[in-house]
């Protein structure tokens, strides 16, 4: 998958998680809903971004692999 591809995926993937977390957490105000979910949604490129081009996928998966091999 090229670099452009897997950015899309990831930030529609943290979209989706964005807007599910949101709707659990805040009560059914409309207003409310956008000051909780507004800045993630503004932070998703930014953290997509790392994760795709700056490797920040194999580093959250080196915090999870053992180093007893």
């Amino acid at each position: 998958m090229g670099h452009f591809r897997a950015f899309i995926v990831t930030l529609l993937a943290l979209d989706a998680v964005i807007f599910v977390v949101g709707s659990v957490l805040s009560p059914p105000d409309p207003f409310t809903q956008i000051i909780l979910v507004g800045p993630p949604l503004l932070a998703a490129p930014a953290l997509a971004w790392w994760l795709v081009y700056r490797d920040g996928f194999v580093r959250v998966q080196n915090l999870f692999e053992s180093d007893d091999e």
